[in-house]
């Protein structure tokens, strides 16, 4: 068993090794024409270009987890576009924050980041708090959310609603940003909004940047005054990575609402419409998490425990139906059962007996609510120790979470789980005192005020601007195996942003990939017509229409 996952390491090693330096080039290419159409002063144009290039970055692995060169590009821009505005952070030195400003691409009412949004917000009581997503997508901010920041005094805005490019937004932003005390980016990886908003950093609040993809390239290192890292690993990887100063570097567990079981685990099972007493398996993860690794998928690494246990039943929820795990289903007699992604998930942490983690690709957030409930966790790590950005080593797991190297010992581990019910529920036990205390209440409060104290007191950072290097090591060359399976080319890269391109360059655009894949081709499933709309225009019509 061992010597195959080495093979399969190795065959990783080998593609990307290949694929990072495709990836580097086409990645290069992009930020050369985001550096030419600025310095011809088209900088709506150039916005774009350079966030194709991080959006190039952060799905197709380049050997980078940062890109100074980009980032002093985007900044350029920002000053020379973005008037200088006048800030409160001067008062800050000898007073506690009272104003917050949190910064989203997007929210929705599934997913850990916008959890961690109306968690922190609910949490942090003495700080009135307002939110500003840059480009909000065509669903609904959650109620959860909403209620949020009302009841604390803030506002919501959406820029993607007002008229406007990049530019204007990141205007707006700044403008929006002249009355607070601290910025919170929450940002996606690829959003230029923000760093060209923020890009006159004297005249600037002090900004946090929440690290929430810290397993993948993203933009804002050099503006963000203090980087907050959710967990040791990644904040290792920002400091030896990104260039993120120690003293820069903290750490933040992830906020997580006081657990109520309503439920016992027999009445949860029932209305789940499992035997009472059944074991119940249990993985919550976006179907994206769950990977065939060495020929085997998710579902057959639980098939040889499943027929050994007959009282055992695997549920996953999050990955929907999968055609390469319909074979498995049938092998244990449809005791694999799945659920497509939801967000009434409580019901089932309240079920289970065991947490089985995602692979190859962690949920460390599932992990956590799961934990919570008094659930033993088991993960999943085949790799060394020069790869623990792909591991899952959140605070609060330290010491209680099971880590297994191959699907041998995963085996050997969920049996001894389920035949031992006094270990079982003494493990769970333990990893719901660590997680509570460590996650949430005054605890957690402590860590953030601490973090609000570092943000205010450093001096503001200075952005570094050395030549981007590729990196072929671990843990990259093992990034596009984990964390791939992005297949879009430049085409789509330029479809995908049509709509926030200045207009005349989104009609060359339009009719070049007209002509190339016609109306009714690969083409014709984006909707052409509504290509050429732009992304604040369609943004009003879908508020308006709900």
């Amino acid at each position: 068993m061992e010597k195959i996952a080495k093979d399969t390491l190795r065959l990783w090693q080998e593609e990307g090794t290949h694929q990072i330096q495709q990836n580097f080039r086409v990645f290069r290419s992009l930020v050369a024409q985001t550096q030419e159409l600025e310095q011809s002063h088209k900088y709506d144009e150039a916005v774009v270009y350079g966030q194709m290039a991080a959006f190039h970055a952060s799905l197709k692995h380049c050997g980078l987890f940062v890109s100074p060169e980009l980032e002093q590009i985007l900044i350029k821009i920002g000053k020379e576009a973005i008037p200088k505005y006048s800030c409160q952070k001067s008062s800050l030195h000898s007073e506690k924050p009272k104003n917050i400003l949190h910064v989203a691409t997007g929210v929705q009412s599934i997913g850990g980041l916008s959890r961690m949004i109306w968690r922190w917000i609910q949490q942090d009581t003495e700080c009135s708090h307002s939110l500003v997503l840059t480009r909000q997508p065509r669903k609904e901010v959650p109620r959860i959310l909403t209620e949020a920041v009302t009841n604390s005094g803030g506002k919501i805005y959406k820029l993607n609603e007002t008229i406007g490019s990049f530019i204007a937004w990141a205007k707006r932003l700044r403008e929006i940003a002249t009355t607070v005390d601290i910025v919170v980016l929450h940002i996606y990886n690829y959003d230029v909004i923000p760093i060209i908003a923020f890009a006159n950093k004297e005249q600037c609040p002090p900004i946090i940047f929440l690290d929430h993809a810290d397993h993948i390239f993203w933009l804002g290192a050099g503006i963000s005054d203090v980087v907050v890292n959710l967990r040791e690993s990644g904040m290792f990887l920002a400091q030896k990575r990104r260039q993120i100063q120690a003293e820069r570097n903290a750490i933040l567990p992830i906020i997580l609402e006081p657990t109520q079981r309503l439920l016992s685990r027999v009445e949860a099972k029932r209305q789940l419409g499992l035997p009472e007493d059944s074991v119940m398996l249990l993985s919550i993860a976006r179907t994206l998490k769950y990977k065939t690794v060495d020929g085997v998928s998710y579902a057959e690494a639980h098939i040889s425990l499943l027929n050994k246990y007959k009282q055992a039943t695997l549920v996953v929820v999050g990955c929907g139906y999968r055609e390469d795990w319909s074979g498995a289903i049938e092998q244990t007699q449809g005791r694999i059962i799945v659920h497509p992604e939801r967000d009434d998930t409580a019901v089932f942490y309240q079920a289970a007996d065991i947490y089985v983690d995602s692979f190859p690709f962690v949920s460390t957030t599932s992990l956590l609510e799961a934990g919570s409930y008094g659930v033993p966790l088991v993960s999943r790590f085949p790799y060394s120790n020069a790869s623990t950005i792909f591991g899952a080593d959140m605070p609060g797991l330290t010491g209680n979470l099971i880590r297994v190297r191959n699907l041998e010992e995963y085996t050997k581990v969920l049996s001894q789980l389920i035949e031992d019910e006094e270990f079982r529920l003494n493990l769970g036990e333990a990893t719901r005192e660590k997680i509570a205390k460590t996650h949430s209440g005054s605890n957690w409060r402590h860590s953030l005020e601490n973090i609000y104290a570092r943000a205010t007191t450093l001096d503001a950072v200075k952005a570094h601007s050395p030549t981007d290097q590729i990196f072929l090591g671990e843990p990259d060359v093992f990034v596009p195996s984990i964390h791939g399976g992005n297949d879009f080319d430049l085409d789509d890269l330029i479809r995908f942003n049509l709509e926030v391109m200045p207009f005349t360059q989104r009609l060359h655009h339009w009719l070049r990939l007209v002509k190339k894949y016609g109306f009714h081709n690969n083409f014709g499933r984006f909707g052409q017509f509504r290509l050429l709309v732009p992304e604040w225009l369609y943004s009003r019509y879908i508020s308006i229409s709900r």
